[in-house]
Parts: C-alpha cells; sequence; structure tokens
C-alpha cells in the first residue's frame, strides 16, 4: 500500500542519514588528526551538522516480550527483528515480521493480532500494523486488511483501508474502520458488501 511504501521510503531516508553522518564524522576525525588546528568557524560548523543528525538506533533479534500491567500479563509481543530509533523527544520501533501481538485481559487472552510488519510509538502507545493484517478475538471474530492501527491506551483500531469482518453469523466487506481490539464494537465505513453465514 502507499503508506507501506512511504514508511519504506522513509526509512531509506533514515540510513542514508546515518551514511551521510558516519562519512561527517569521519572527515571531521581526519582532520582533526591529521590538521594541526580548526578554525573557530570549522568547530562551529562542526557542532552544527553533529547536532542536526544525533540519531541513535538500536536492534534485537527474535523478540519474545510480555507487557505486565497491575499484575496480570496485558500484552505478548513477537517479531524477528525490531529496530528501535531515537532522536530528540522522538522514540519508534519498527518490527519486522512475522510479527505476532496478543492481547490479554486479567491474564486471559482476548485478541491475537498477525501482520508482516509494524511501527510502534511508545509516546502515542500506538502500534501500527502493515500487510496481511489478521485478527482474532476468543469470541470467533475476525478482520483482515492491509494496514490497522491500534490505538493501546484507549483501546481503539481503526483503517482506511478495505476491511473484511468475519463473525459467527455473518461476514461484511467495507472501506474503513473504527472499532475496540476484540471486535465488540465498531462502525464500518462504505459497506461494500455482506454475506449472512448459517
Amino acid at each position: 500500500t502507499n503508506k507501506h511504501l512511504l514508511y519504506l521510503v522513509w526509512e531509506m531516508q533514515e540510513i542514508v542519514i546515518l551514511v551521510r553522518n558516519s562519512f561527517i564524522l569521519f572527515v571531521i576525525l581526519l582532520c582533526t588528526f591529521s590538521c594541526s588546528k580548526l578554525t573557530e568557524f570549522d568547530n562551529q560548523r562542526i557542532k552544527e551538522v553533529l547536532g542536526d543528525s544525533l540519531l541513535s538506533s538500536s536492534s534485537s533479534w527474535d523478540i519474545d516480550m510480555d507487557i505486565i500491567e497491575d499484575g496480570f500479563i496485558s500484552l505478548n509481543l513477537k517479531s524477528s527483528k525490531a529496530v528501535s530509533y531515537s532522536k530528540n523527544d522522538v522514540k519508534y520501533t519498527t518490527l519486522s515480521g512475522p510479527v505476532s501481538i496478543q492481547i490479554f485481559e486479567a491474564d486471559t487472552l482476548q485478541t491475537e493480532v498477525f501482520s508482516d510488519s509494524a511501527l510502534y510509538r511508545p509516546s502515542a502507545s500506538s502500534f501500527e500494523l502493515f500487510g496481511a493484517v489478521k485478527v482474532f478475538t476468543t469470541s470467533g471474530r475476525r478482520l483482515r486488511t492491509e494496514y490497522l492501527k491500534w490505538e493501546r491506551a484507549n483501546d481503539i483500531i481503526s483503517t482506511n483501508e478495505y476491511v473484511t469482518i468475519v463473525t459467527p453469523s455473518d461476514s461484511i466487506n467495507a472501506m474503513g474502520l473504527v472499532g475496540n481490539a476484540d471486535l465488540t464494537n465498531y462502525t464500518l465505513n462504505e459497506v461494500t458488501g455482506q454475506t449472512v453465514i448459517h
């Protein structure tokens, strides 16, 4: 989808910035060791360049993480790779798939979510899931789409993409959805079809 492509372009831009900054640092170190003295102008310019590009990142593989809240497991996250980025006060983590999220309520599994990749923003406590997104609830409801945003703090899921919801009694197709993670309450935009299951 376009969002996924924009995300990939954005990630490539971040890599280009890292490579450029590494090159600048190499040149600075080379000049420091090979030149006897830098002018005040050179020193100021170096500080400006380094100050504009302080991006840090860390990578982890084979993620299997539980989040415990009030003594109960509330979430289990699995991913083949996670890369966390931090620049100034902005932090985010990219998750490479397959990505699996299990949502619990008082240690009881309520919902399972699967996707090809994801983006986590800790400041908003939100996940954006990309590619072959599937949601399964313990009440037998299922959702399929190519993109889904989950605002964890408010338990709101949403998408503007094509979505299919399957319940024990019917199947509904629509363009766009807003609802909760266990699919007990949702609003569909532009319903495109419905099938009754007997």
